[in-house]
């Protein structure tokens, strides 16, 4: 805030930013390796001083004369998924050319984040975007289920964020017959996971109506591809449900309301939560309860072969801190598709997670 009290951005020289990379030299020690999860380990749970930051954090870890562990810790509200992608290649371009001896070629980016977060904002006021916000209040009226699982646990008054990973793979042929599956339909991949995960949700609870809720990158024009920045938006998803419904039918359901989602994706969810005037919850999210994540766009290996004991298991990954009652993120691996469940501890148990995959699977 300025002596006005207005909220603006105050723009500090790299020096009282207070930015620094951190070193630590393990070289001498035996379990060096450990050291240095643990040292990610104890990082990765720090809190950001989001009033005075910096909001990204650096180490380079020293494990070898020449072999070095670094880690960068990102805050959220500066970053996205594609972000990372971006700040990845920008350190390694300058990287190869520090050591050739040779000034980093990267492109003028021509615009910043202000920028497009002055845009959005100046976008709201139009009436083009009115169109946008009327498809959603409109798929969004009228009473919203709550999708849970039948579970002997009680939800806590106050949502809570402890949680839970458990993942597993996707066979080569399963993951193979559900791309093919979702194409020949004139679909994605992603259509086709939400459409299976509908289903399940269906056959577990009854319920027709079933919201999902999934990110999406957006960035649509080419000036934001190489912007780091928070540009993910998300959706929600609403589909019906009916019992006579084939699995065909309920995908060509599945496949429209994602796409009419898509043309509507500008529209702000942080904005739709306050237009939708809800009456909050103070043990849920708001709209939804699960969230779909599909990590395809960054660039994959074709050749990875998955070890048949990871396809048959599913392996705890340990705590993790659960946004939402249930996360499902799948990313491509070659021909595989790693299947990941975060839940929170507080609302479900192990063994009923366990089950839900293996019936999924």
């Amino acid at each position: 805030e300025d002596e006005k009290g207005e909220v603006k951005q105050w723009v500090l020289d790299v020096a009282s930013l207070g930015f620094k990379i951190d070193y630590c030299d393990y070289r001498a020690l035996e379990n060096k390796d450990e050291k240095v999860r643990a040292y990610i380990e104890e990082d990765s749970s720090k809190i950001f001083d989001l009033e005075h930051g910096p909001l990204l954090r650096a180490s380079l870890l020293q494990i070898e004369d020449e072999k070095y562990v670094f880690y960068f810790n990102m805050h959220h509200i500066i970053s996205d998924g594609w972000s990372k992608g971006v700040l990845s290649r920008d350190v390694f371009t300058f990287y190869k050319s520090y050591k050739a001896g040779i000034e980093p070629d990267l492109e003028e980016l021509r615009i910043q984040y202000k920028d497009y977060s002055a845009w959005q904002l100046s976008q709201l006021e139009e009436d083009s975007f009115q169109v946008h916000k009327d498809y959603w209040l409109n798929q969004l009226s009228g009473e919203l289920q709550l999708l849970e699982l039948s579970t002997t646990k009680k939800r806590p008054v106050l949502k809570t964020n402890n949680g839970h990973t458990l993942g597993t793979f996707l066979s080569k042929e399963v993951s193979q017959k559900l791309k093919k599956y979702s194409q020949q339909n004139g679909g994605t991949l992603f259509m086709g996971l939400l459409s299976s995960l509908t289903a399940i949700f269906y056959r577990y609870t009854s319920q027709e109506d079933i919201i999902i809720g999934s990110p999406i990158a957006g960035r649509e024009h080419a000036d934001l591809e190489n912007q780091i920045g928070f540009y993910v938006n998300t959706l929600v998803l609403r589909n019906q449900v009916e019992k006579e419904d084939s699995f065909d039918s309920l995908f060509e359901k599945v496949k429209q309301t994602t796409l009419d989602s898509y043309s509507h994706q500008m529209y702000p969810f942080d904005r739709l939560v306050e237009d939708l005037e809800l009456q909050r919850d103070t043990s849920r999210s708001a709209v939804f309860d699960v969230m779909l994540v599909l990590q395809n766009t960054l660039e994959k290996s074709k050749d990875v072969e998955v070890e048949q004991r990871l396809v048959d298991r599913i392996i705890s990954k340990g705590p993790k801190t659960s946004k939402f009652d249930l996360l499902f993120n799948v990313d491509e691996q070659g021909d595989y598709l790693s299947f990941n469940v975060e839940y929170n501890t507080d609302v479900y148990d192990i063994e009923l997670i366990r089950g839900f995959i293996r019936h999924y699977k």
